[in-house]
């Protein structure tokens, strides 16, 4: 079980909302009080850290990410020096699975390559991990091989998993995890972000449905597929030079 000893009122009440929110057991401890035989890792503060006596501690330090430092606590205390794997479902919502070895840590949804990869960095850096593997699904290839080239600077493995292989489910976290459970094939280079025809229609059609009644210009669309501008923003530039 997790324990939280810190004074912190501001940590505390972070980290009690995330574990409450994720339905993790924790038990409050006190700095007066024995530690329950049934704790298997203390979160605390980086200030309070070295007035604790345990084996297993977690750190935070000031404006750290708490859903990670409880992640990090998850795996100390269960899966020390475990895989990390993460199942990533490409699309226009970006489905995200953490796992250590086989224990879902968490999933959630990513709303473009760039927030992925950022997420997926800081996890790496907040938690340690040292061994990590990376499954992409081989859909949505513009937005599959933005990730992939963002993350090969990272130099960290990095599997395309065929989606025809696994159940087809409605749900972009709950793909992520089926993701991260099937073995792919391993990339070893930079993969092609250059627009197709195709993908470039479908942008504009895209842009028709959000905006309602303005189609983006071929470049604007091809700003946008290559992750240049976002959508919105191909959408008022085109707006803008219609009024020209």
């Amino acid at each position: 079980m997790i324990g939280l000893l810190t004074s912190n009122f501001s940590l505390y009440y972070d980290l009690v909302n995330v574990l409450r929110k994720r339905n993790i057991p924790f038990v409050s401890l006190t700095f007066n009080e024995e530690i329950p035989p049934n704790v298997g890792v203390i979160i605390t503060s980086e200030e309070e850290k070295n007035n604790i006596k345990f084996d297993k501690l977690v750190a935070c330090k000031a404006n750290c990410n708490v859903e990670n430092m409880v992640d990090k606590a998850l795996l100390m205390e269960y899966c020390e020096n475990a895989k990390i794997i993460f199942g990533i479902d490409p699309g226009i919502n970006i489905g995200i699975a953490i796992y250590g070895n086989e224990m879902l840590l968490r999933r959630f949804v990513a709303k473009s390559p760039d927030k992925a990869v950022d997420f997926i960095k800081s996890f790496i850096k907040d938690v340690s991990a040292n061994d990590i593997i990376v499954r992409i699904g081989d859909g949505a290839r513009l937005i599959r091989n933005r990730i992939i080239n963002l993350l090969r600077k990272e130099k960290i493995k990095i599997e395309v998993v065929n989606e025809a292989s696994i159940p087809c489910i409605d749900d972009d976290a709950l793909a992520a995890s089926s993701i991260a459970m099937t073995k792919g094939v391993e990339v070893k280079e930079n993969l092609s972000i250059e627009p197709k025809e195709g993908e470039i229609k479908e942008m504009q059609r895209l842009s028709r449905i959000k905006s309602k009644n303005i189609t983006i210009s071929k470049e604007l669309a091809k700003k946008v597929l290559m992750g240049e501008i976002e959508l919105e923003e191909a959408i008022e530039r085109q707006r803008n030079k219609n009024y020209e």
